[in-house]
């Protein structure tokens, strides 16, 4: 895609920049009100039934090309031509209303309409039905300019998904990656997860974690949203590094002067570990004065959960075994807030916060055999992190006789605190033999009882702490300025943004050995934690229990020796600073034709990022000879043309095409001038600070018919052209430093680097819908996707040589599964509903390795879940739901399918409780 480079400049001249684009706006907009002679329309619209603001309900002038659609407020807002006017109101399960209206030139007419749905309505049921939840997300994409799947808070809550990473897996083309069972990482359309972006209500978070700029949605309570958003193909006026996808997650806020109040209180039990879980939500949401002007929302929840898993791990080249026994105690926080005015109905200023706390206590405990050595290690990691992610948004909304204007400002945070990460390790002479004829569980003998504890003396102990930080301002604003074309309808609309990041990691890290007089293992012994581990094929005696250990150090320092060295390297490797700015602007323009609607513009983004960070130098004999002060820094722009069509064949049928243009800003670890040059083995790690972006074009196809009932069909094909891939490359007999004067003259260097290109294609389809039309089936639903993925990649072959290093080889790209589905059978009844769910991802390469043979992939994974739920009354309604009841294991090869190196099991977990609506 077309690149400019221009000179660098500073946060001061980035706002300045951002102030003189806002009032450029301004005198833009100043000229077109004089030719503005057209009414406004705004209004809300809600349900009848359940007195319900209804989100993506279609509002059109009939006769005319003029129409629009409400937001998650159930509102809308147009301009028309004068005179009178019949307006037609469409939302999926409802019948269309028509409303006659009188508007006046240069005056702002409101109409609210109160809609009756199409379908009977269930008695004494408190949580609406099945399609309620559906129909909200079902009009929201209907009515979309851009092709996007959305799921609305009350259908997210129909999936036994406590978290946002597992409610984005039941959207077609998203594949999560779990950590200890539980969704943490979210991949779109066979990308991995540093190619999507995460935004709350519209503007990117940081991410807590030090290496990279994704965001774990683990940290997420599913209970804090509104809606979830996935957008497939960008419009100008986003953020315009996404390739797999965007996904904007949406707090809610207050519809109503009526008090609502709601949540749900429970517990659980996890198998594995037999331990229970609590959980809770309190929301509370009402809109105060005669005219309902001021909102407040407050939503808050808790959950708690005990978990484990037990696991065994096999280092091929080494012949080493691993059993790892995991023991985890994990909370979420949620906390959200909205408050909203409206002066008038041209203007509305709101505040929106959001802030999210995710803790990890871990504990591991391992047994490492090593034939080779004739030993065996012992070991427990006791290990604290916390995870917390702060939005505050802050902006306005005006309506113009010619021109609609919003603007906000941001401020977000995020950290990952690790206080404490103590791990402490004993030795035994012991020989051992392994056998892998059983593939999937190793057989292990050794010479003498591995679990006897006063056979281990002490080796190592590891204590240390970590913070990362990443820190976003924010501001923006957006222009719309509604025109026509021989009678047809267009909006031209341009906007400018300006964000500032700061990123910082530091570690602290402290490796003692044993000056002797350390007492052996038996001395600091705990208790088991489980009955049974692996279903009792493995045996792992009383583990070692890390407080002993640490008191045991407190009390006696002058038996351990602190490793000077080695604390120097590690703390130099890994900590940096960063700053990125971000300027961007579009300018777009959406016009009805018809049933024709066409969208087109253009996106200019400019980032400047600068670094510093640290070399360590690793002398012939592998010690330490040096710590170096270094600094990085780039700067990239990107023009990013985008058209989208959208052809409405009825009024149930839509077909859409795009032609999109995007990128994707490496990870934080990839560019940061890190360096690590060990002269011993002669070889070098280092960073890549001109590192650009991958930059891809995006073609989307898509076709979809929503059924009045309430449900759709459709189907897609997608393919994504790569450009400037980034892959790591291994540059052999290279001077170091590999500009400038090198002070070492031949060493193979291992880097991130761009140069290869990579293609992506696919097609997705989508079912969902009440079976109403099979008599004997009326109470059940069905929701079914499949999306399958095909990638390939060019990069420097593993078999090049200093010889022939230009030799490539074609991969598939890493995270990227072939086939990714989910399916849902669900039963609604007058007061019992009933859910089976099922989610499968097909195997993906996760690492690259120095041959094809050691390539690392991660094995398909089928996941069963099932919820259930009971209404007592209008207010409170019983539920229970079951995950993982297939237990099903994450599990690793490399080479080939049957040569596991890892299998980790969890069993299942529950919860159960009483949801409220008072």
């Amino acid at each position: 895609m077309p690149q400019i480079i221009f000179a660098a400049s500073n946060h001061k001249t980035y706002f300045m920049n951002f102030r003189s684009l806002l009032f450029l706006a301004f005198i833009l907009c100043g000229s077109t009100i004089a030719m503005a002679q057209r009414g406004i329309i705004k209004g809300k619209i809600t349900s009848r039934e359940h007195n319900e603001v209804l989100t993506g309900a279609t509002v059109l002038v009939n006769g005319t090309t003029s129409s629009t659609a409400t937001d998650l407020d159930g509102e809308y807002q147009f301009y028309v031509n004068p005179g009178n006017l019949n307006l037609t109101v469409r939302y999926l399960g409802y019948r269309d209303t028509v409303i006659n209206v009188n508007v006046v030139a240069n005056q702002l007419t409101v109409v609210n309409v109160v809609m009756q749905s199409s379908q009977s309505v269930l008695q004494d049921v408190v949580i609406t039905g099945y399609t309620q939840g559906q129909a909200k997300a079902l009009n929201q994409q209907k009515n979309a300019d851009n092709i996007k799947n959305i799921i609305a808070a009350d259908q997210i809550g129909k999936f036994p998904d406590p978290n946002a990473a597992e409610a984005l897996q039941r959207v077609p083309g998203v594949n999560i990656e779990r950590d200890q069972g539980e969704g943490r990482y979210v991949s779109v359309r066979g990308l991995a997860p540093q190619f999507t972006n995460t935004s709350v209500n519209g503007e990117q978070i940081p991410s807590p974690e030090a290496d990279v700029r994704y965001v774990a949605l683990d940290a997420i309570p599913s209970d804090q949203l509104a809606s979830i958003e996935v957008s497939k193909a960008l419009t100008p006026d986003m953020d315009g590094d996404a390739i797999g996808g965007s996904i904007n997650l949406i707090t809610r806020s207050a519809q109503s002067k009526k008090p609502t109040i709601l949540g749900f209180v429970g517990g659980g039990y996890n198998n594995l570990m037999n331990k229970g879980n609590m959980q809770g939500q309190l929301q509370y949401g009402q809109r105060f004065g005669k005219d309902e002007k001021f909102g407040v929302l407050l939503n808050s929840n808790y959950y708690q959960n005990n978990l484990g898993s037990d696991g065994v791990e096999r280092a091929i080249d080494d012949n080493e075994v691993e059993l790892r026994d995991y023991e985890l105690t994990r909370t979420r926080l949620g906390l959200s807030s909205t408050l909203d005015y409206r002066f008038n109905n041209h203007h509305e200023a709101y505040f929106r916060t959001l802030y999210s706390r995710f803790t990890d206590r871990e504990w591991r405990r391992r047994y490492v055999f090593k034939p080779e050595d004739e030993e065996i290690e012992k070991l427990t990691k006791d290990r604290f992190e916390s995870q917390s992610v702060l939005s505050l948004n802050a902006g306005a909304k005006h309506i113009f006789k010619g021109f609609l204007l919003d603007y906000e400002a941001q401020y977000s945070y995020a950290e990952q605190n690790t206080p404490y990460d103590n791990e402490a390790g004993f030795v035994a002479g012991i020989p051992s033999t392994l056998n892998f004829a059983d593939t999937k569980f190793p057989k292990i003998e050794a010479d003498e009882d591995y679990t006897n504890n006063s056979l281990y003396e002490f080796d190592e102990l590891g204590m240390g702490n970590t913070i990362a930080k990443d820190k976003n301002i924010t501001a923006k604003f957006n222009v719309g300025v509604p025109y026509k074309i021989n009678g047809s309808d267009g909006l031209l609309k341009f906007g400018a943004k300006v964000r500032s990041k700061d990123k910082s990691y530091t570690i602290t890290q402290n490796t003692f050995e044993n000056l002797g007089g350390v007492p052996n293992l038996d001395q600091f012994a705990g208790t088991p934690v489980k009955d049974k581990y692996m279903g009792g094929r493995y045996e792992m005696g009383n583990p070692l229990d890390i407080p002993k250990v640490i008191n045991y150090f407190n009390a006696n320092p002058g038996q351990f020796e602190l490793q000077i060295a080695d604390k120097a390297s590690d703390e130099a490797l890994e900590s940096y600073k960063a700053s990125e700015d971000v300027l961007a602007a579009y300018l777009m323009g959406r016009q009805q034709i018809n049933k024709l609607m066409v969208l087109a513009g253009v996106r200019y983004e400019r980032t400047k990022v600068t670094y510093d960070s640290k070399d360590v130098i690793i002398a012939p004999n592998g010690d330490l000879e040096a710590i170096r002060p270094v600094t990085g820094s780039s700067t990239y722009d990107f023009v990013l043309p985008q058209v989208h069509f959208k052809y409405e064949l009825d009024k149930l049928t839509n077909l859409r095409a795009a032609v999109t243009a995007s990128y994707a800003r490496p990870n934080f670890s990839e560019i940061i001038p890190s360096q690590e040059i060990n002269r011993e083995d002669n070889l070098a790690t280092i960073g890549n600070a001109n590192l650009k972006p991958v930059s891809a074009v995006n073609y989307d196809l898509m076709a979809e018919h929503y059924f009045g009932s309430v449900g759709i069909v459709s189907a897609g094909l997608f393919y994504k052209q790569l450009d400037n891939f980034i892959y790591r490359r291994v540059t052999f007999n290279s001077p170091y430093p590999t500009t400038g004067t090198p002070i070492i003259s031949n060493i193979d260097i291992t880097q991130s680097q761009n140069g290869n290109n990579a293609d992506v294609m696919g097609a997705e389809v989508a079912f969902q819908r009440r079976l109403s039309f099979i008599p004997f089936l009326k109470d059940f639903s069905l929701y079914l996707n499949y999306t399958y993925t095909h990638s390939k990649a060019r990069l420097q072959s593993r078999e090049a040589s200093a010889d022939n290093a230009n030799l490539t080889e074609e991969i598939r790209l890493p995270g990227q599964a072939n086939h990714v589905g989910n399916g849902s059978l669900a039963y609604e009844g007058r007061k019992f509903s009933a859910r089976v769910s099922l989610n499968f991802n097909g195997s993906y390469l996760s690492e690259i390795g120095g041959t094809k043979e050691e390539d690392i992939y991660i094995k398909n994974r089928m996941q069963l879940d099932a919820t259930a739920g009971y209404a007592i009354n209008n207010q409170f309604r019983l539920f229970v739901e079951a995950l993982n009841l297939t237990n099903q294991p994450l599990q690793a090869y490399q080479g080939n399918a049957n040569q596991y190196i890892q299998r980790e099991f969890y069993s299942y977990w529950m919860r159960f409780g009483v949801k409220f609506n008072l």
